[in-house]
């Protein structure tokens, strides 16, 4: 496995745990969602062949910490609102990494090199 795949994953790990711990300590939902965005994006330059994955796996940590560590009772209602979240910050996520992946390639391109 190439050195930068090594620091994408790890940066992914670091930034679920992060986030993980963020959501459950605000409410500022603006935040967490700019946090997944700006993440994935950092994702997507650093490791563009796998854009799709860095959504599906930073995204849903969000929605997972609220599954796993909230104290309130889970309802049906509750996990309706977990899979729309779900939904929600997996699309944010690959916004965020497709846009990394463009402005990578952008970059490349206007320094003439495919890639």
């Amino acid at each position: 496995m190439k050195r930068a795949s090594i620091l994408a994953y790890l940066f992914c790990i670091a930034a679920d745990v992060f986030l993980a711990r963020f959501e459950l300590h605000t409410d500022d939902a603006g935040i967490v969602a700019l946090c997944i965005v700006v993440f994935t994006f950092i994702l997507g330059c650093l490791h563009s062949r796998h854009a799709w994955q860095w959504a599906l796996l930073v995204g849903p940590c969000v929605p997972a910490a609220d599954l796993l560590w909230d104290r309130s009772p889970i309802t049906i209602h509750n996990l309706e609102n977990l899979g729309v979240l779900a939904a929600f910050v997996i699309a944010l996520g690959l916004v965020g990494s497709y846009s990394g992946v463009f402005l990578r390639r952008g970059i490349s391109a206007a320094a003439g090199r495919v890639g």
